[in-house]
C-alpha cells in the first residue's frame, strides 16, 4: 500500500499577478456529495473529519465518485488531500478532483487536477469546447497537499494553478470558459485493469469553491 504523507515545506506565497478572491464563496461538507460506484470499492466519508475518500475499484471498468448534489456558481476551488498513485495500471485508468459545468454527458467546461495511474503523474488540465489540455505538475509525488484551481476574470479562457499556496502555472484553452460558470465539484477515478490497486486512492479535506 503507498502511504500518504504530510509535505509542509513549500513556501505558502501565491503569485502576486493572479486574480484570487480574498473569501471562499462556501464550504463544501460530506453533506453535500453522492458517493457511487459501478463496481468494487465505493466511496466513503472519513470518519472524525469533514472529508471523502474515493478509492480505485479493482474491477474492470470500475469508475467511483464523490459527485458534489447541487452545484453553483463558481471561479475556482480548493481542496487539501492526496492522489495516492501507482504504475499498475493499464489503459487509461486516472483520478481526478475538479469543477464541471456538465455533470450528466461529462462533455462541458471543466478544470482541474487529473492523475494517471499508468505512470502516476500528476498534472493540471482543461476541458471546453471540444478540447483537453495538460500540463505536468509532478510524478511520484503521493503526499498531502494543498491543491488549487482560479478562473481569471480577465479572460475566461485562462486558469492559474496552485500548490500548497504557490503559484505554478497559468493554462489558457480559447475554446473553453471558466470564469463563473456554474458548476459541480467532483472527485472521482476510473480504472481499466492492470495490477491490484489496493491503497490507490484519492482524498479530499476542506473542499471550498470560489
Amino acid at each position: 500500500m503507498i502511504g500518504c504523507t504530510k509535505n509542509e515545506n513549500k513556501p505558502k506565497t501565491e503569485a502576486t499577478n493572479a486574480a484570487v478572491p480574498t473569501a471562499p464563496r462556501g464550504a463544501l461538507g460530506q453533506s453535500a456529495f453522492n458517493l457511487w460506484t459501478t463496481c468494487g470499492s465505493a466511496p466513503y466519508l472519513i470518519s472524525g473529519t469533514n472529508g471523502i475518500c474515493v478509492p480505485v475499484g479493482n474491477c474492470s471498468s470500475s469508475v467511483d465518485a464523490a459527485q458534489e448534489s447541487n452545484g453553483q456558481n463558481a471561479t475556482g476551488f480548493q481542496f487539501y488531500g492526496c492522489f495516492k498513485g501507482g504504475t499498475s495500471a493499464t489503459a487509461y485508468a486516472e483520478e481526478s478532483v475538479f469543477l464541471c459545468d456538465n455533470d450528466t454527458q461529462w462533455n462541458g467546461d471543466e478544470m482541474g487536477f487529473v492523475k494517471t495511474l499508468t505512470d502516476n503523474t500528476l498534472k493540471a488540465y482543461l476541458q471546453g469546447g471540444g478540447n483537453y489540455i495538460t500540463q505536468v505538475i509532478s510524478t511520484g509525488d503521493n503526499g498531502y497537499h494543498t491543491f488549487k484551481v482560479q478562473a481569471e476574470s480577465g479572460n475566461v479562457h485562462a486558469v492559474d494553478f496552485y500548490i500548497d499556496g504557490t503559484y505554478k502555472f497559468t493554462m489558457t484553452n480559447n475554446s473553453g470558459h471558466y470564469y463563473n460558470n456554474f458548476d459541480y465539484f467532483v472527485g472521482t477515478n476510473h480504472w481499466a485493469g492492470g495490477s491490484n490497486p489496493t491503497g490507490q486512492q484519492i482524498e479530499m479535506y476542506n473542499m471550498t469553491t470560489y
